[in-house]
């Protein structure tokens, strides 16, 4: 799992790094490069709740090879494409890949737990699989740094694509058979679990989620408006420096869940979740140095992403953990772009500083409102629910 995320990471942060550049130079105007982007993201949004069904019905080792295998073809076509029309196929077929693969490793481990130890089994692999992510992110920007002295950007995304299909050949060998539910239908895996999490007993899991990605796409919108308001744009490389250790601190933050307690992720997650906008907003005031301010929240950001995860992925079930986990990433899409359009419309009012202060005080009563639930809903920190749920369904 450690290998496919690392190497899956660092192919996709190769792409993200250059893939604007590559389309401008394909001749597209700024109007059909957002056309392109959003119409991508919107195709992998549709794709995210029946992916997940999929998977919970045909198993997830296969979904993971057919995702590996159609996302590497993306990239390759993107990296390799000589117009507009092969680069959007390109564009398409990676997120439709990406898509498919969503949430596959976390349900090919977890489903092989049991219940010994579970608690600290599952947040185990929920914080591996984020260190790993974290390191690919490091891997991406360093490799982008160093190849890109050598290799043209459609050519570092086209590598990128290759060592995506070599990871999607090698995923019937490295990982067991998963046993799928060929007696299951699509929807009815699909309604079932979108029953499930918007239930009173994934409320709070799923708000701390949401909480989360405002508080994640807060600083991805604006740590760059605010780099280029202190320190000006005349050197690029400020921005790959300052990437790499906001990254570095991502990475080093998640890897630091290992000492939380695994039995309470519901109260230490809201916790450090409220804090995530505080440095941000004393950078965007001058109260603190702004570099110190981004690689605080990364921290905080990496370690409050680690027990959101363990919190929904000791919720979700066996039987529908990969759809369980789409319909989760449908509503934090949802909030991402909810955030992203939020911050350019406050940046025009009022500025930059006040439109972080604005979206940090929602990602605050976000969280605080998934911790205050936790609480008033003690359900949905029954963490052997799951467990006792999927051996009463498999009683006749």
């Amino acid at each position: 799992m450690s290998v496919f995320t690392l190497v899956g990471t660092a192919a996709d942060f190769a792409f993200g790094a250059v893939f604007v550049t590559v389309i401008i130079a394909r001749g597209a105007e700024p109007w059909a490069v957002g056309l392109i982007l959003a119409g991508g993201h919107v195709i992998g949004m549709l794709m995210e709740a029946p992916s997940g069904a999929l998977g919970d019905r045909y198993g997830h080792r296969r979904l993971l090879t057919l995702g590996l295998l159609v996302w590497g073809a993306g990239l390759v076509a993107l990296g390799l494409a000589n117009g507009l029309v092969f680069t959007v196929v390109g564009v398409c077929l990676g997120n439709v890949g990406a898509s498919l693969k969503s949430g596959t490793l976390h349900a090919i481990l977890i489903n092989r737990v049991g219940s010994h130890d579970r608690n600290a089994r599952v947040t185990r692999i929920v914080r591996v699989h984020a260190v790993s992510t974290r390191t690919g992110s490091v891997l991406g920007a360093a490799s982008v740094m160093v190849a890109g002295t050598w290799l043209s950007a459609g050519a570092l995304i086209a590598v990128g694509g290759a060592l995506v299909l070599l990871l999607g050949v090698l995923a019937p060998t490295c990982f067991p058979t998963t046993p799928g539910q060929p007696e299951r239908r699509i929807g009815a895996i699909v309604l079932e679990s979108v029953v499930l999490v918007a239930s009173r007993r994934f409320l709070p899991p799923v708000v701390l989620a949401l909480s989360l990605m405002v508080a994640t796409m807060l600083l991805v919108v604006s740590w760059q408006p605010m780099l280029l308001a202190e320190y000006g744009g005349g050197d690029v490389r400020l921005n790959g420096l300052v990437l790499l250790l906001m990254s570095v601190s991502l990475t080093a933050g998640a890897a630091c869940a290992r000492w939380v307690h695994h039995d309470r992720p519901h109260v230490w997650g809201g916790l450090l979740s409220m804090g995530i906008g505080l440095p941000l907003v004393l950078a965007a005031h001058g109260v603190v140095p702004l570099v110190a301010g981004l690689v605080a929240a990364e921290f905080l950001i990496g370690l409050g992403g680690v027990l959101s995860g363990a919190w929904c992925q000791l919720m979700f079930t066996d039987a529908n953990r990969n759809t369980m986990f789409s319909a989760v990433t449908v509503v934090t899409l949802l909030g991402s772009a909810l955030t992203a359009g939020s911050f350019g419309w406050l940046w025009d009012l009022w500025g930059v500083p006040a439109a972080v202060s604005v979206l940090a005080v929602f990602a605050f009563a976000l969280a605080a409102t998934a911790l205050l639930l936790s609480r008033l809903l003690p359900e949905s920190t029954d963490f052997a629910w799951a467990v006792r749920h999927g051996e009463g369904a498999d009683r006749p």
